[in-house]
């Protein structure tokens, strides 16, 4: 159901970005040969719907990935006590050390 409530912002991002590949399309028509501005609007402007809708759609996909990563990093970080205990591994600590093996300095630390 979440990713039927995007269905309208690709739908808009497609006509919006098919409106621009139509005008730049036709715009290169005029000054190229062999094509007419016509045609040159009718395949940018094609071009332009896919990628705005699909651009749209993976932003949206992505965004909720990291909401989705965001609310498991609260919830490690709220309870790391608990799940040292169970697991023998302080998550705030190993987040600190698997940055800082990508070079990543931070201090998570609560003092």
């Amino acid at each position: 159901m979440a990713y039927n409530s995007g269905v309208q912002l690709a739908g808009l991002a497609g006509v919006i970005g098919g409106g621009i590949g139509a005008y730049l399309g036709y715009n290169q028509g005029l000054v190229t040969e062999g094509i007419s501005p016509v045609q040159g609007a009718l395949i940018m402007g094609a071009i332009g719907m896919v990628v705005g809708s699909a651009g749209a759609f993976i932003l949206k996909s992505a965004m909720q990935f990291i909401i989705y990563v965001i609310m498991f990093a609260l919830l490690a970080y709220i309870f790391r006590g608990q799940i040292e205990q169970l697991t023998g591994v302080n998550p705030v600590t190993a987040l600190e050390a698997t940055l800082a093996s990508f070079g990543i300095e931070v201090d998570l630390t609560s003092d």
